[in-house]
């Protein structure tokens, strides 16, 4: 039988796409990436400073060219005033990126098609596709058949989002997010008693202009951005600043589920790679990339690769975690972080990456309650008696991928 058109086709040019196309283009695979356009990504994507390090080198990047660093990183609550974290962070430079990705992609022979992969199915001898694992569907009904399809489509709506309205500024904010540094969360600029818990987050630009952001960390159902823009927007007017660019409108789903067993290998967040307490999947996905190509490359597991990015207990655990923080007032929340980033950076920096071993999640969880002060503690055992029952089952389903 002959041999399929290609070694690996990959669905979707985000990060998680596009990096793993880079990496198998790199690795010998003949490699074809299919997206509607290979252009810079819109959305914000931010990162710690030491996890940009560990991925970017298995991807031929360099991090200081790709990313913008910021020191301190600043957490500010009522609880526990302003804590300047030692490590560091780290927002990608979209244009940069990609266009370094995709060069690698050519350079490694690898192919990209403008289109939309609609699904992904198993390969049919007698169908010009002997010999294929995997075939893409693309919606204009082409057919593009591979060994292995690698499916970086998204995940699904899910039912509790994070969210956020974002407003670029020219006018001075020293005072908010300091010089050279990125403010993580501001739980005190937002804080309204009546409405449901919102931070500020704020990065100055490479034009020296400010992205402020009035975020939603979790909610179910999620907050309307019309409420996140007002608030902002409060914000800005009680300061005399206006908007100086286009706005950034946010809404990742938190708790989706993978794609479910099949033909293709999920990446990204259609592997559950988003964190379900934070949102955040871009150091996740770009990590995991390079290894999928290398097992691919070597005629390994991919698959088992993708799982080992995800342990199945850590996720039902995080989801645990989501669960609780979901009903916190806005008090509670403020107190919740305050003893969350009083932690040892070791503690707190394991519970924000979905790839820590299950152990360093539920210490992790242990000590945030054992430093609450005795009435938040109350509050936060009446969200887990609330939610652990939804969250672990949740939690287990999302591990599990059913």
């Amino acid at each position: 039988m002959p041999p399929p058109a290609a070694d690996v086709v990959v669905a979707g040019a985000g990060p998680a796409g596009l990096s793993a196309a880079a990496a198998c283009a790199a690795a010998g695979l003949r490699t074809v990436l299919v997206a509607p356009a290979a252009r810079p990504w819109p959305a914000t994507y931010c990162l710690w400073a030491d996890e940009l390090a560990a991925a970017a080198a298995p991807l031929g990047l360099d991090p200081a060219a790709v990313a913008a660093g910021y020191s301190p990183t600043v957490v500010r609550t009522a609880a526990g005033g302003e804590r300047r974290l030692a490590r560091g962070y780290a927002r990608l430079r979209n244009d940069v990126v990609t266009a370094a990705l995709l060069d690698r992609l050519r350079a490694g022979g690898g192919e990209v098609v403008t289109g939309r992969v609609a699904a992904v199915e198993a390969g049919e001898a007698g169908a010009g596709e002997a010999g294929a694992g995997e075939v893409a569907v693309l919606a204009d009904g082409r057919r593009l058949a591979a060994r292995t399809v690698l499916d970086a489509r998204g995940g699904g709506p899910g039912t509790a989002q994070q969210r956020a309205w974002g407003e670029v500024v020219s006018g001075p904010v020293d005072d908010v997010v300091p010089p050279g540094g990125a403010l993580l969360m501001d739980w005190t600029a937002l804080a309204d008693p009546a409405a449901l818990p919102a931070f500020l987050y704020g990065l100055t630009l490479d034009d020296g202009t400010v992205l402020l952001e009035a975020t939603s960390l979790a909610a179910r159902p999620p907050v309307p951005l019309p409420d996140l823009r007002a608030r902002l927007d409060r914000f800005l007017a009680a300061r005399g600043l206006r908007p100086a660019g286009e706005p950034e409108r946010v809404a990742i789903p938190l708790d989706a589920r993978p794609r479910a067993a099949g033909p293709g290998i999920p990446l990204g967040a259609s592997a559950g790679l988003v964190h379900p307490a934070t949102g955040y999947s871009v150091a996740s996905s770009l990590r995991l990339g390079p290894r999928v190509a290398a097992a691919l490359a070597a005629g390994g597991d991919a698959r088992a690769v993708v799982r080992r990015a995800r342990p199945r207990t850590t996720a039902a655990l995080l989801g645990l975690g989501l669960e609780v923080l979901l009903p916190l007032d806005t008090r509670a929340t403020d107190a919740f972080f305050a003893a969350f980033f009083a932690l040892p950076e070791r503690a707190w920096a394991g519970y924000l990456d979905v790839g820590s071993p299950p152990a360093a999640i539920a210490a992790a969880m242990a000590r945030v309650f054992a430093a609450l002060p005795g009435p938040q503690r109350v509050r936060l055992l009446r969200g887990v008696a609330a939610g652990s029952a939804r969250g672990l089952r949740r939690g287990w389903v999302a591990a599990s991928g059913r």
